[in-house]
């Protein structure tokens, strides 16, 4: 009876202490897959992060795009108003030396005419 008594402990003891390992274990076993959930969700904020500075980065790529396209076209438009400004005062220029030169060429005709004149004055007073 001492034997079975002695057996029947002994069961007990390893039944309860292999229970609470187990137990142990399960804790441990729960505690590392709530602090690889922490990781999990620490990773997803990083990546979310890396997104949004993604995306931030592209605009401000997108932005400075649009700011030299639109400094192109206004340095363009600028240049093409400037060669319309110019090539208009060339043309100014060209006929105001043309009036200069038909102008000229009248004070030509003037002058011939009174050397003419004069010159037949002289020939009718001579005569």
């Amino acid at each position: 009876a001492e034997s079975v008594d002695e057996s029947e402990d002994e069961a007990e003891e390893s039944t309860e202490s292999a229970a609470e390992e187990s137990a142990n274990t399960a804790d441990d076993s729960a505690d590392e897959a709530e602090e690889s959930g922490e990781t999990a969700d620490e990773s997803v904020f990083e990546a979310t992060d890396l997104v949004q500075m993604e995306s931030t980065a592209e605009d401000s790529v997108e932005s400075a795009a649009e700011s030299v396209d639109e400094s192109e076209d206004e340095a363009e438009e600028s240049t093409e108003s400037a060669a319309e400004e110019s090539a208009n005062t060339a043309d100014d220029s060209a006929d105001e030396a043309e009036e200069s030169a038909e102008t000229a060429d009248e004070s030509v005709f003037e002058a011939t005419d009174l050397v003419q004149m004069e010159s037949t004055a002289e020939d009718s007073v001579e005569s």
